[in-house]
């Protein structure tokens, strides 16, 4: 009889444990579930191919599991999050607030990873030598404001992109991919580029000749070219040209409103507006702050003078 009653009386609490549980407000593991899922789509939609010329976001190529697994516990969260948040046995409660810290550093970190800043790495050359292969750098994602979705509107964007920011892109033929060129044309803007010099509004852009420069593309072979400081307005930047790489391609382009015309500073070694046109404004993603790592594969050595530099 006292085990008959024993029982009945652990089935009691366990039954009033379920009602409190039940009673309390679903916002906590409601917003919880929902962060897993959000941060489950934004990787899920960030971990396709980015193609040879086409800069890659920062992280591991586990992106899709991980992925899915986020969007896996996110669902399990938003079904039984509220019993594991407030469940009483001591055992669940010291995994309770573990998590809970967790789960508001995963919060900030979306957030800033959405709205602040994104870090970037370099995979292609064609922005030597401003930008090194293997280069790992923030860009800011509020400078230009920020796209309402499904729609071609910014919001805050302000003047916008000047002539000589470095700006990350989504790819115009292939919005899946992120690109980083430099602004050379706003809308409005003649650009002509013929005989490897750079004419805007009719103006040839000023440049001095500083040397040679030798790297090795993404194939390891050597490759020599000429190095010049270009003067875009008050962005003095280093862009390389090969003196004896003949093209017979003339750009001759007025950049349309709400468009602008970009340009990778290895001139010669860039798949830029000069053959597949125009950036939108809406398919701007942010403009390149500055690096936080950069590590040389080829000689398996930190570029330890490039960590904390500008981009410019």
């Amino acid at each position: 009889m006292d085990s008959n009653q024993e029982t009945e009386q652990k089935a009691q609490t366990v039954q009033e444990e379920d009602q409190e549980i039940q009673a309390s407000s679903p916002a906590k593991h409601l917003w919880h579930g929902a962060v897993f899922v959000m941060s489950g789509l934004y990787l899920l939609g960030s971990t396709g191919d980015g193609g040879s010329d086409a800069i890659e976001e920062a992280g591991l190529s586990w992106g899709p599991i991980i992925a899915v697994a986020l969007l896996i516990i996110g669902a399990l969260f938003l079904w039984k999050g509220r019993w594991f948040l407030q469940h009483k046995h001591p055992h669940v409660q010291i995994v309770a607030e573990y998590y809970e810290a967790i789960i508001l550093a995963v919060g900030i970190a979306l957030l800033v990873r959405t709205f602040v800043v994104e870090p970037f790495k370099i995979p292609s050359g064609s922005m030597i030598p401003t930008l090194q292969v293997g280069d790992y750098l923030f860009v800011s994602k509020f400078t230009y404001g920020h796209r309402i979705p499904f729609t071609k509107e910014r919001l805050f964007m302000g003047e916008g992109p000047k002539r000589g920011d470095i700006v990350v892109f989504e790819y115009p033929r292939d919005p899946g991919k992120d690109y980083i060129k430099r602004i050379i044309g706003l809308p409005g803007d003649r650009i002509v580029y013929q005989d490897k010099r750079l004419y805007i509004n009719n103006q040839p852009v000023p440049y001095e000749r500083t040397g040679e420069y030798t790297y090795f593309d993404e194939r390891d072979r050597e490759v020599s070219s000429l190095r010049l400081t270009e003067q875009l307005e008050d962005h003095p930047h280093s862009v390389l040209i090969r003196p004896f790489y003949f093209s017979d391609q003339i750009t001759d382009e007025v950049v349309p409103p709400g468009h602008y015309f970009v340009m990778g500073d290895n001139r010669d070694n860039s798949n830029d507006s000069r053959f597949w046109g125009f950036v939108p404004a809406y398919r701007l993603v942010g403009r390149a702050l500055a690096i936080f790592w950069s590590w040389d594969s080829r000689d398996s050595r930190l570029r330890w003078e490039r960590l904390g530099s500008l981009v410019r």
